[in-house]
């Protein structure tokens, strides 16, 4: 059996985002803003950590992507890329939602322990999530389940941190009224948080094989409920 060597690969927004941990405990990560560039500054990044690591492609025992909501095409460019590892290297692969990874970053900044993770999810509308931290774990879990909100509809729980661009577009719409002290709108997801959230999902047997790839389209999951309960 491989040591277990994860590495992570976060696509989701505007940021490109890759992170390795080592059987050792040890964690690299590279983070940069690459607006519609993601498929140019992937591999080299993914080269850079693993060098940083010192480890080779075949060392590593499982890759984990951020499997959205999120732009469609970033979140593809992570799950294809995670995918084609998967098969070339004959490793599990692991999902972790882009909201979570959001909410877990922010925990690790602002050590909150309460976070709204919200994306713009365009259209007048945001990915929201509600996470709170499992003491046992040192994880952020979530409370309840991830929905696609109408931002003059979105609903501020009481002593949570909110965190991500959804945060942004509902200023921007003038319906975010919150104090400055509790948001941060300009917050990314990023692959360190990723990586910590697939360590424990592996450890729990959360894996799956490359034909198993999933991609986590909240907008699709709300019309299919809408059309059921129009049924």
């Amino acid at each position: 059996m491989k040591k277990l060597n994860i590495l992570a690969i976060e696509t989701s927004t505007e940021a490109c985002s890759v992170a390795v941990l080592t059987h050792r405990g040890l964690l690299f990560s590279e983070f940069e803003l690459t607006p519609r560039q993601h498929t140019q500054f992937l591999p080299r990044m993914m080269d850079a950590v693993l060098v940083q690591a010192g480890l080779f492609k075949k060392d590593l025992s499982h890759i984990a992507y951020a499997s959205g909501p999120g732009a469609f095409t970033g979140v593809r460019i992570a799950a294809s890329t995670a995918q084609g590892i998967s098969i070339g290297l004959d490793i599990p692969l692991v999902a972790i939602s882009t909201l979570a990874i959001l909410a877990q970053h922010c925990y690790h900044i602002h050590h909150t322990e309460r976070v709204m993770a919200a994306l713009d999810a365009r259209m007048g509308e945001a990915y929201v999530g509600n996470y709170q931290l499992n003491n046992t774990s040192g994880l952020l879990e979530l409370d309840g389940e991830e929905t696609l909100v109408r931002l003059n509809q979105l609903r501020l729980p009481e002593h949570y941190f909110l965190a991500g661009s959804g945060f942004m577009a509902c200023r921007e719409a003038g319906c975010l009224v919150a104090p400055e002290n509790i948001v941060d709108a300009d917050l990314l997801p990023h692959a360190s948080a990723l990586v910590q959230l697939a360590e424990h999902a592996i450890k729990q047997g959360k894996t799956l094989t490359a034909d198993q790839i999933q991609i986590n389209y909240i907008r699709n999951k709300v019309a299919e409920k809408k059309k059921v309960a129009s049924l």
